[in-house]
């Protein structure tokens, strides 16, 4: 047993182990990517709180993101657009950000004319590309001061307020900071998800995928607490009626068909007892073969207890 996991549990029969949130998760070094649903935004936040101790943090999107109110946000503008009055109201309708801070964000929005490409080259080549790359490259890094903010967040601005995908190769990206983490899946903000086909859009540079679920959704009607709830009921022969009650037998049986991550995150477990809490995380671990823990990563904390079985 290491020092990190020298505080067990005051009840000397449980199987529960508490550790920090990136070991027990296995966060490595380079791109890391979190999908499913029920938290992925909380816990891009509590990785990037703790990873912040032992390194630089950069967190991006291969799909969609709202920008994080704990860090610096630089966001790309492909249309030259600025944070307008229209984009302040949205971003203040996020609780995001207040009007000193939106002011300071607007300083670090890249416009599509600083993305410089080199005079008299085809600006389809392969070097054009390659310098292309490397000049936004150098421009995120001057502005922004590691040793003062060692967490950042990256993206491509939208009218709507969110960020969408920075526009580098995500093997540009993970030389700039290191530690990577990648939303790499949208939800609606429900606790659970059913994946389309081309969900989610997972980097091949991830080194390590975690899949999140929230723990509120259990014993409700799977219509009102999954995503693609159409995509969930076929996983089963004959297909769920909405009313369905999702239990952990079907949460398991639809972790199987898709067979999504190297590990599993169970969020909101403070909406379970502790009983309940310790018997779903061995039930789903044994029933998947991977590894599975839980927590509760409320918002605005930083240390959030985390659970391993």
């Amino acid at each position: 047993m290491t020092k990190q996991q020298e505080q067990i549990d005051d009840n000397p029969q449980s199987k529960l182990i508490r550790i920090p949130l990136s070991e027990a998760l296995g966060i490595k070094k380079g791109v890391n990517a979190i999908i499913g649903s029920g938290g992925k935004s909380s816990l891009l936040k509590s990785l990037s709180l703790e990873l912040s101790q032992k390194g630089s943090v950069l967190l991006t999107t291969s799909t969609h993101i709202l920008p994080f109110s704990h860090c610096e946000n630089i966001c790309f503008s492909d249309e030259n657009i600025s944070i307008s009055d229209e984009n302040i109201s949205i971003l203040n309708k996020n609780a995001l950000f207040s009007n000193e801070n939106v002011s300071s964000l607007n300083k670090n929005i890249l416009t599509l004319n600083e993305k410089i490409l080199l005079p008299g080259k085809d600006i389809h080549s392969e070097e054009a590309l390659e310098n292309s790359n490397t000049l936004l490259q150098s421009k995120v890094l001057s502005l922004w001061d590691k040793s003062q903010n060692p967490i950042l967040c990256l993206g491509t601005l939208e009218t709507n307020g969110k960020l969408s995908p920075f526009p580098l190769p995500f093997s540009a990206i993970e030389q700039m900071a290191d530690f990577v983490l990648v939303e790499a899946d949208g939800s609606k903000r429900l606790p659970g998800k059913a994946h389309g086909r081309n969900e989610p859009e997972i980097p091949k540079e991830s080194q390590r995928t975690v899949l999140v679920f929230g723990a509120s959704a259990l014993h409700k009607p799977i219509s009102e607490v999954i995503h693609r709830v159409e995509i969930f009921q076929n996983f089963f022969t004959p297909s769920l009626t909405p009313d369905t009650l999702l239990t952990k037998e079907l949460l398991l049986q639809a972790f199987r068909e898709e067979n999504l991550g190297d590990c599993l995150f169970v969020n909101q477990l403070d909406c379970l007892t502790k009983k309940e809490a310790e018997e779903l995380l061995l039930f789903l671990q044994k029933g998947l073969g991977k590894m599975v823990c839980g927590g509760s990563l409320k918002e605005g904390s930083a240390h959030p207890e985390v659970l391993l079985l």
